[in-house]
């Protein structure tokens, strides 16, 4: 599925403002939809409110008129608490329309996203396990890859939403399968975001020339999409936080986990997990993985 066509104004709702989501919002205010958000954070609200979204009071409230509910929080345990409730409190499930779709873009285990699949089921909830490519960057110039596990016909009633956020949308499979192939994508970018910060480490203490090296290795067989985003990044000492290392690792940990389960031995994602514990470890798990490179060239500052 590609871009589609610009569709008449549609009612969605957000949990999740974070830097994935509040472009992603942006996004589909650009596209003419209708975005009601939650978040924890008040300067997340307050941001998309100068954007034109609204602000909701709390997840019940995001989803009660959504046609489409994109969850895009950090972890499973997160989007329990906000479809189900806690403490009493409404969850979205509470007040979503009959007809309205879950999308789940947060990237969460295969066996999380098929039980939850089934959990929505029971209460007739359709449901995209939808995770994302494309870092904020692309979350931000709507080019994002949207991997989903879903039925068809369930696609199809939320493409409007989904053609404003990412410029390739894929069908994988029943839902499970967004999350597997997810899964097995940030294993590589885990792994990848690594070996670019050893590699720059190397470059700089041969005194290699930086620029020339991004390019060589940009015609060669060594690059990779991690590499062309981040070694530039690294040459020219720009940390802003677009990845953060805790989420490598969380990504990472559901990848080693589901091999392990499968009776498969992930020796190099176990690897590059030591790399990003350590790092998290000493305190720079909020910090970009671009500053990984520091820890290779021993010169990490806290």
């Amino acid at each position: 599925m590609t871009r589609s066509q610009p569709v008449a104004a549609r009612q969605v709702g957000i949990i999740g403002l974070g830097k994935m989501g509040s472009h992603m919002a942006a996004r589909l205010l650009a596209a003419g939809h209708a975005v009601v958000g939650f978040d924890v954070d008040s300067a997340a609200t307050d941001r998309l409110v100068a954007d034109g979204g609204r602000a909701a009071e709390s997840p019940a409230d995001a989803a009660r008129a959504a046609e489409v509910l994109l969850v895009m929080v950090h972890d499973a345990a997160q989007v329990d608490r906000v479809l189900f409730g806690e403490g009493g409190a409404a969850g979205a499930l509470d007040t979503l329309p009959p007809r309205g779709v879950v999308w789940l873009a947060s990237t969460v285990p295969p066996a999380y996203a098929q039980a939850l699949s089934a959990r929505l089921a029971s209460r007739g909830v359709s449901f995209i396990d939808g995770p994302v490519s494309g870092g904020t960057s692309g979350a931000e110039d709507g080019s994002l890859v949207a991997i989903c596990g879903a039925a068809p016909d369930v696609l199809e009633a939320a493409s409007f939403a989904l053609a404003a956020c990412a410029q390739h949308v894929h069908r994988v499979g029943p839902p499970g399968a967004g999350s597997t192939v997810k899964m097995i994508n940030q294993l590589l970018v885990a792994a990848h975001s690594a070996l670019t910060a050893e590699v720059m480490a190397l470059a700089l203490r041969a005194d290699v020339d930086t620029a020339q090296l991004i390019e060589v290795i940009g015609q060669s067989a060594g690059g990779s999409t991690i590499f062309e985003k981040r070694a530039p990044r690294i040459a020219a000492g720009d940390h802003a936080v677009h990845v953060t290392i805790d989420t490598l690792r969380k990504d990472l940990s559901i990848a080693i986990e589901s091999a392990r389960q499968m009776g498969l031995d992930p020796t190099i994602a176990l690897g590059v997990q030591g790399v990003l514990n350590a790092a998290a470890d000493a305190g720079h798990g909020a910090a970009s993985d671009t500053t990984l490179v520091d820890d290779y060239l021993g010169t990490r500052r806290s």
